[in-house]
């Protein structure tokens, strides 16, 4: 906060508590994206270690942890601005401290809600804008890697002109295993930002929307341009796409 406070940017220096939340909340949402890393492993960990008998059951409890965990994890700091910031500060002459040496985090002077209408656009924002850059960003990116290496190997890329189509789409990005289940969390997650503490940020929906139509053309590209054609398999139900003929049938 003294930071800010004396910074030499006149807006910074007069919304320096704004400035100081939005800092914050930002170095909070890069904690949530790297222990969603941990999560996603700990999950594969726990599902192992149950040995599921078939395959749809296997990405079933998959998929219920990381919905779990990853609720968990982007929901905690809002619950804990909506319900727990301010509430055990104490008040002057008798601050509450943490070690008898920190005073607890109160909200901004204008209330909570501020501090929590900032929490959830930011993390909406850059949660959607992080998605949307691993969907289509980073396959770009390794096809571009993948081009530069087959140039520097001395293979000639007028020569790919000729090779069939199916020769050329080897040359993309495969589909990710659990890619649809990924898909179906992010959008029960941001069903969850658009109804919890809708309040506190009403343009939720909204974003949520013009993300949603965005993303649509974005896979469509993504599916047709950068990613391997995956392969057709049968499913039990609309829920888990698995990759062998019965829903029954065992794993091993």
């Amino acid at each position: 906060m003294e930071i800010f406070s004396t910074f030499q940017w006149d807006f910074v220096k007069k919304h320096w508590q704004f400035v100081t939340a939005g800092t914050g909340v930002c170095i909070n949402f890069i904690i949530i994206m790297s222990l969603n890393v941990v999560y996603e492993k700990v999950a594969y960990l726990l599902t192992n270690w149950e040995h599921p008998r078939t395959e749809s059951e296997w990405e079933n409890s998959f998929a219920l942890k990381m919905f779990l965990f990853q609720f968990v994890n982007l929901n905690s700091s809002i619950f804990y601005i909506a319900f727990f910031l301010g509430r055990f500060a104490g008040r002057p002459g008798a601050y509450a401290k943490l070690f008898k040496r920190w005073r607890l985090e109160e909200c901004h002077p204008s209330g909570c809600l501020i501090d929590l209408c900032m929490q959830m656009g930011i993390i909406m924002v850059l949660k959607q804008m992080w998605n949307n850059f691993m969907e289509l960003g980073y396959p770009l990116l390794q096809n571009w890697w993948s081009r530069r290496k087959v140039k520097k190997a001395g293979h000639s890329v007028e020569n790919k002109v000729y090779l069939p189509q199916w020769e050329k789409d080897w040359n993309l990005q495969p589909m990710n295993i659990h890619g649809l289940i990924d898909e179906y969390l992010e959008m029960v997650l941001q069903f969850g930002f658009t109804t919890i503490f809708v309040a506190a940020f009403p343009l939720a929906p909204l974003l949520a929307l013009l993300n949603n139509i965005i993303e649509i053309r974005l896979d469509a590209y993504k599916f047709v341009t950068q990613w391997r054609r995956p392969l057709p398999a049968r499913a039990t139900d609309i829920g888990n796409p698995i990759r062998s003929f019965d829903g029954n049938a065992p794993m091993w």
